[in-house]
């Protein structure tokens, strides 16, 4: 996909006189831009810390799920029963995801192929030279689905996202939460897989999203994930997000208050060895009064690892009222190892409540000492306190929260 972009989706487009015209021509805008734009380098400012040339040198895939069978369909959501597993899958390259629901599916609920969704319901993603690959996305799409969850109603749900091919698998995800509803969403990741995704959540007036993003990755696995949770009045939100390894895992998320009094609070855990690279990009537009974010980032690196953080607030003219907070911690294990951190505020108003902070170090020699003299192994007290740095971003406060985690 990377080492020749532009022929690849040039081939795809030629392959896909049967879609509508409309989405061609989606496709053939979204490859000019792409062409426009180019791959990002160190220039572009979220990714002046990522190497995009591992893109070109990255070992062929391991992880390559069975092909399905199945299409999304109103009469295959409406027949499942509690914990049943259904796929997802894309008429050309076979299963691309599986999810699977618990309890009763919601009266109403409606989901749909995002190859088969009309013009109207298709969401135009604002462009520019850190978002390329949202172009890309959409020039090659293959994949993803379209839901939508009616108001009043609750639904949990597991998504796998998975490898079905050896070459990369874009896929497009948009979840509608009605108003009133909750939705409880755990995702996840092929463990070497070559995925872009492109997702987007909109949230009507007093919806609940819990979200847990699992990317635990195999160190020659790629990840691009490009996120946009749109918020109306009386939204709240719980993210957590675990990122383990890979080559290269990029994402890039924007949180958009569009109605007051609403809430995001977002933890996670990033922890890279060898020579993985991690990067983590989010940004929270407070547009209107009496919004709050809380972000807590904890990242741990070693070996010749290299881990980007930054986390950006951006509160709006009039937008009084608004709660901002911003936690990075960053713990170096090896001196090969890197780290970046930092974060943004950019306030355009005068009643805010805001903090930020950010630190890189080693393990607190007082606090080993401290374990050491009480008897506990040196290797035995670093993994304590390993684990009790990463446990602050433990915010569904999950038992086996660290066990699959490579420490």
């Amino acid at each position: 996909m990377f080492k020749n972009p532009i022929n690849l989706a040039f081939e795809k487009l030629i392959g896909l006189k049967d879609e509508p015209k409309w989405l061609q021509q989606k496709r053939s805008d979204a490859l000019k831009k792409f062409q426009d734009y180019g791959i990002p380098t160190r220039k572009s400012e979220l990714w002046k810390y990522t190497n995009t040339k591992k893109l070109e040198r990255l070992e062929p895939v391991t992880d390559i799920a069975q092909s399905g069978s199945v299409l999304f369909s109103d009469s295959s959501l409406s027949n499942m029963q509690q914990s049943q597993t259904e796929k997802g899958t894309d008429p050309n390259t076979g299963q691309l995801f599986v999810f699977t629901i618990e309890g009763d599916l919601p009266q109403d609920t409606q989901m749909q192929n995002i190859l088969e969704v009309d013009e109207k319901s298709w969401k135009n993603i604002k462009t520019d030279k850190e978002k390329t690959f949202v172009e890309l996305n959409t020039a090659m799409l293959n994949g993803g689905f379209a839901l939508t969850i009616p108001k009043n109603s609750q639904l949990k749900l597991h998504i796998q996202y998975q490898q079905v091919s050896k070459d990369w698998e874009n896929i497009r995800t948009v979840i509608n939460i009605g108003e009133n509803a909750e939705l409880d969403l755990t995702e996840s990741y092929d463990y070497d897989c070559r995925i872009n995704h492109v997702s987007i959540i909109n949230m009507a007036a007093d919806s609940r999203l819990k979200l847990q993003s699992n990317k635990l990755l195999r160190k020659t696995a790629a990840l691009i994930h490009f996120s946009q949770v749109n918020c109306a009045q009386n939204v709240s939100i719980q993210q957590g997000t675990i990122n383990n390894n890979a080559a290269l895992s990029h994402t890039i998320q924007e949180v958009n208050f569009n109605g007051q009094h609403s809430e995001f609070n977002a933890a996670s855990v990033n922890v890279a060895h060898d020579s993985c690279h991690i990067s983590e990009n989010m940004l929270t537009n407070h547009k209107v009064q009496n919004c709050k974010s809380n972000v807590l980032k904890r990242s741990l690196a070693t070996d010749k690892a290299s881990i980007a953080i930054n986390a950006k607030a951006i509160v709006a003219k009039g937008a009084d009222g608004s709660d901002v907070a911003q936690s990075l911690k960053n713990i170096l294990l090896t001196d090969d190892a890197n780290i970046y951190s930092r974060p943004e505020l950019e306030i355009n108003t005068d009643d805010v409540i805001a903090a930020h902070g950010s630190t890189i170090g080693e393990l607190d020699e007082t606090s080993l000492t401290y374990l050491r003299s009480r008897g506990i192994p040196k290797e035995q007290a670093k993994f304590m306190l390993i684990e009790s740095f990463l446990q602050d971003a433990n915010i569904f406060e999950q038992d086996d929260f660290l066990d699959q985690i490579e420490l």
